[in-house]
């Protein structure tokens, strides 16, 4: 008996060190795979992973025009300008179901100082030349308009429904032009001085009130059960708002759950030079919206949106944004993107707040910068969570990024405040990399035995700037 329980407690230690796994402080990136390879972005995500283990993905994505758009071309062809000069007119007929409040046209000069054009809108009748024997129902002269300018006719009181011809015509030089994609649009019929041409000019109806400008950016959803070997459609989900200080982009989008909202902060700016960014926040009862956005004060759905952070240095700089949460205890961790240097040495700054204050962007604690990477070469922003096996923060960035020789930098820190740098993750990755997230709970946690995943928009050697894939991979925290 005796030397049947010797054998019995021998037994112990090794079955409970065969059935223990060693933490690894640098995750493993394990094979991965293509989640979106639509030849435009979809890049620095923000990835929760939810209690079923669905994962949940926000992405920045291209932006689009403030009004409903109607475009009367199509905005994935070819575009090509077509001179407009002395005795060329340009024309376009189209149909409207309801009233609208403009229609707008783009038109390059390849940056003249002195083309000029005139842009009428008649009612269709019949056939061209009987149309334009008719007084135009609205007309302007644009003299010496800028490079790409959105030249519009606007009714306050809306212009009626039905069928409508514009035209661009007196133009002084062959600086005036129109742009022309090289594909028809069903219901849009295209002149070039009276006779019918294939492909479509670049214009648009507003059937509402806007000043009809293209935004940057906007934030896409999309939803997993799998571990991110499919999707469910995509959705845009968070865009600027008109006339608001957000009103150029919705970029960098990073969202956290907790109490009753998501949390979604992100990157955006006043200046139309996309310099001078700030950091904006909004809340939202679903991971979709609708949403409120910070005024400053309070929550919103109105034009009175205001930063959350707002950068104060050099206005030709870069400044603050690509937001990143985490929540622990009572207290969110908010680090942000501050770059006053212009270069690519960009640091991390911290605010904290309480998570149980309902307006806690009014009450943030200022700690400074956090992390410094101004001695890594093509650094980028944070993503920063909370490792539960570890009790640390940790934070990835890409180096070197969108080079053939990227590779992901780690840090780490016991407080959420001083952080070091803790290795370099190169195994398994694309070349090419830039901006990667990887995912936590809506908390930023990385809860014990729960996988989690990586990802990371990547190009090629002949890409042009945005046009990128992006990559997901599963990580292994524990061998």
């Amino acid at each position: 008996m005796k030397k049947r329980m010797k054998l019995v407690l021998a037994m112990i230690p090794a079955l409970a060190l065969g059935g223990c796994k060693s933490v690894l402080e640098i995750p493993v990136v394990e094979t991965g795979w293509d989640i979106y390879t639509g030849g435009q972005y979809r890049y620095g995500p923000s990835i929760i992973v939810n209690k079923d283990g669905s994962v949940d993905a926000w992405f920045a994505a291209p932006g689009g025009y403030h009004d409903d758009g109607n475009l009367k071309f199509d905005a994935d062809a070819v575009m090509k300008p077509v001179v407009l000069g002395k005795g060329m007119t340009a024309a376009q007929r189209f149909a409207e179901t309801k009233p609208f409040y403009s229609v707008r046209v783009i038109c390059p000069n390849q940056q003249a100082k002195n083309a000029s054009l005139t842009f009428s809108l008649y009612r269709w009748d019949t056939d061209y030349k009987t149309t334009l024997r008719h007084r135009p129902v609205a007309t302007q002269r644009y003299e010496n308009y800028k490079d790409n300018q959105s030249l519009e006719l606007v009714n306050k009181d809306k212009f009626p429904y039905g069928e409508y011809l514009w035209t661009l015509s007196d133009g002084n030089n062959d600086q005036c032009m129109v742009w022309q994609s090289d594909k028809n649009m069903e219901g849009v019929t295209n002149y070039l001085n009276g006779e019918e041409v294939a492909g479509s000019f670049r214009a648009r109806v507003s059937q509402d009130f806007s000043d009809g400008t293209i935004f940057w950016d906007q934030a896409s959803y999309q939803h997993s059960t799998d571990g991110g070997k499919t999707w469910t459609p995509e959705q845009m989900v968070l865009l600027p708002t008109e006339f608001a200080s957000d009103h150029f982009s919705v970029c960098d989008p990073a969202v956290a759950q907790w109490g009753d909202y998501y949390y979604a902060g992100y990157t955006s700016t006043e200046n139309e030079g996309m310099v001078e960014n700030h950091v904006y926040i909004a809340r939202s009862k679903s991971p979709v919206g609708p949403w409120e956005k910070w005024n400053g004060s309070g929550w919103t759905t109105g034009t009175d949106v205001q930063p959350m952070i707002r950068y104060t240095d050099d206005p030709k700089k870069f400044g603050a944004g690509e937001p990143s949460f985490v929540v622990l205890g009572d207290s969110v961790y908010c680090y942000y993107t501050w770059n006053a240097t212009g270069d690519e040495s960009i640091t991390t700054r911290l605010v904290t707040a309480d998570a149980n204050d309902p307006n806690w962007p009014a009450h943030l604690n200022f700690h400074g910068t956090v992390i410094n990477k101004s001695d890594i070469k093509g650094a980028d922003h944070c993503d920063v969570k909370y490792r539960d096996d570890l009790k640390k923060f940790q934070a990835i960035h890409a180096a070197q990024r969108i080079g053939p020789d990227s590779y992901i930098v780690l840090w780490e820190s016991e407080d959420g405040i001083h952080f070091t740098r803790k290795g370099e993750i190169r195994d398994n990755l694309k070349p090419y990399l830039h901006n990667c997230g990887w995912s936590g709970d809506g908390r930023g946690h990385m809860r014990k035995g729960v996988q989690q995943y990586i990802s990371y928009a990547y190009g090629t050697p002949e890409a042009a700037w945005g046009q990128w894939n992006t990559w997901w991979s599963p990580l292994k925290l524990t061998e």
